[in-house]
């Protein structure tokens, strides 16, 4: 493996903070390798994930090898939405700390969310760290369902980015619904373009954050593919 520095992203850092530091380490010509905290609440709360990171060994995050799978408590529940059935595959991580099979050998998809539950006799918040390596490809594509199939969606790198700039929320076609999840209130924030293409003010201005998964139901006659740019210069 290539020599690597690490570069530490917290879960609120700005584009331009990642752009400094990466700036600084084009030079070495080295992997950076970087982590996120992450709170995952007690009491069998869900926040909505995604990995920004690539894995450090493999050539995609298969969810039983990551550092949150882990990391997690027994009795904590993993959710993956399959878009093609339009269901939940959930996976639970025993009490012998051992992941459902389906769930710890998933390959989760670059762009892809899914949804991690706390146990419910859980009282702590659980600090979760995701490890991996910074992206480093020039563009990054996401399959969006089309046909007003809900499909998952999550920033394919290490920053946050304003919902209604985006490509996405731009070629969604009018009719579309985005759904963000409050992690206080434990419920979606919707919010649906109209038919003049304009996205409620809460949601065109909402703010995703690094490791933040959301859902759109996209009005769009057929699938369509999302093209990310990488967000900074580095590497």
């Amino acid at each position: 493996m290539k020599q690597a520095k690490w570069i530490l992203i917290s879960a609120i850092v700005a584009l331009t903070v990642i752009a400094a530091v990466a700036q600084e380490l084009e030079v070495l010509s080295v992997n950076a390798l970087g982590y996120i905290k992450k709170t995952l609440p007690p009491g069998g709360k869900m926040i909505c994930l995604n990995l920004p990171l690539d894995s450090m060994s493999e050539a995609s995050n298969v969810f039983g090898r990551t550092s949150i799978a882990q990391e997690v408590p027994n009795g904590t529940t993993v959710s993956f939405w399959d878009e093609s059935k339009q269901t939940w595959d959930k996976g639970l991580k025993n009490s012998k700390g051992v992941w459902t099979p389906a769930s710890s050998n998933y390959t989760i998809k670059v762009g892809e969310s899914f949804f991690l539950m706390s146990p419910t006799n859980s009282a702590q918040p659980i600090e979760l760290t995701i490890a991996g390596e910074v992206p480093a490809a020039a563009t990054s594509v996401r399959q969006i369902a089309g046909n007003s199939r809900l499909g998952t969606v999550g920033n394919p790198y290490p920053t946050s980015f304003k919902f209604g700039d985006s490509d996405l929320a731009k070629y969604a076609a009018n009719g579309s619904t985005v759904s963000f999840w409050d992690e206080d209130k434990q419920t979606w924030d919707k919010g649906l373009k109209n038919s003049k293409g304009v996205w409620p003010p809460a949601s065109s201005n909402y703010v995703v954050k690094p490791t933040e998964g959301f859902f759109l139901q996209a009005g769009n006659a057929t699938s369509w593919t999302w093209t990310n740019a990488k967000p900074y210069t580095w590497p």
